[in-house]
């Protein structure tokens, strides 16, 4: 996401601590030239197309439709309403940290997003009360602050009734809940992005495994120029044709990678794959050999016979490459 895609309309800044008697909270005033502006809008743009991040939908009738504003004059009441239940979710959740929550309604691509983060770190700065307001105290140089994993986050595009967030987990009722979507939200959470596409990538691998044992490297070889090609081509990853093309010569193998994708839970409706996926699984294959060396081979020249060459027998694997005019780097 390009920061100069997101217009911020409105911030409200609280004090996230289970030690006071009432959660407080204020606007904050937009300063474009500031810092801590410059700090909110990497936050809003390196979260916003996360691919680790879950999401879901939800109805009309729900907790969240009831809240979630469509107007950026209604914003305060939102902020009112999530405080309050940080508040109280803070003193019954154990490993939930105190700190700063910060509240954006912004305007993306012309859709009204809001957005709201849970800043846990207290190093850079802190949110403390002076003349009745609630301010951030900077300690040290924020930027480039977006990159620590120090906080969480969701998004809510309040048109087409989504959300999206990081999975932080935190101990309730002696259970593992994740927090912003069962207790703050209100919402059943989907896999990622990255989740899908690793669940289907292991169920693919596996059956590899088992079913072709000598000839299961030129088969993964095979898997992964497919994955790519269609990724590239068609911006999407399909559960169903993929394993078809690359399992059309094994019967048995087709059988057992829909027996994995059942447990596995995978769905067979196309999954599509965002820019960030598709670089990534046009990446070069690695292969390391038993005494560590190491070989990157792009994916669309594994089977070119002509560069790369490589045969299996009794578990071991040879490798030949050709005369490609190489140079040590």
């Amino acid at each position: 996401m390009n920061k100069s895609a997101i217009e911020i309309e409105r911030c409200f800044i609280s004090a996230i601590d289970a030690a006071q008697e009432y959660v407080d909270y204020n606007e904050w005033t937009i300063d474009p030239d500031g810092e801590i502006y410059q700090y909110i809008l990497q936050l809003f743009a390196h979260n916003y197309d996360s691919v680790s991040a879950r999401s879901a939908n939800f109805a009309e009738d729900s907790f969240l439709a009831g809240v979630v504003p469509d107007d950026p004059e209604l914003f305060d009441a939102f902020v009112d309403v999530i405080s309050d239940e940080m508040h109280e979710l803070l003193k019954e959740a154990y490993g939930l940290q105190p700190g700063s929550g910060l509240y954006v309604y912004a305007t993306v691509e012309e859709q009204p997003i809001v957005a709201f983060f849970k800043l846990n770190y207290q190093s850079r700065f802190t949110c403390a009360q002076s003349d009745g307001k609630v301010v951030w105290k900077k300690d040290r140089r924020l930027l480039p602050a977006h990159t620590q994993k120090e906080y969480d986050y969701f998004f809510i595009n309040v048109y087409e009734r989504r959300v999206w967030m990081s999975d932080m987990r935190c101990m309730i009722g002696g259970e593992s809940v994740c927090y912003m979507a069962e207790r703050i939200l209100k919402v059943d959470l989907k896999r990622s992005e990255k989740e899908t596409v690793q669940t289907f990538q292991e169920a693919v691998i596996d059956t590899i495994r088992e079913c072709y044992e000598d000839e299961a490297p030129k088969k993964l070889f095979e898997y992964r120029r497919e994955v790519s090609e269609d990724a590239g081509s068609r911006g999407e990853i399909n559960p169903v044709r993929i394993p078809q093309r690359v399992f059309a010569d094994n019967p048995k193998a087709q059988e057992r990678y829909e027996e994995r994708s059942r447990e596995m839970e995978l769905k067979d409706t196309p999954l599509p794959v965002s820019p960030k996926t598709t670089r990534s699984l046009k990446k070069k294959q690695r292969i390391v050999t038993e005494n560590g060396i190491e070989i990157l081979v792009p994916v669309d020249l594994l089977e070119d016979k002509n560069i790369f060459d490589f045969h299996q027998e009794n578990g071991m694997v040879s490798i030949t490459i050709h005369d490609v005019n190489g140079s040590l780097k």
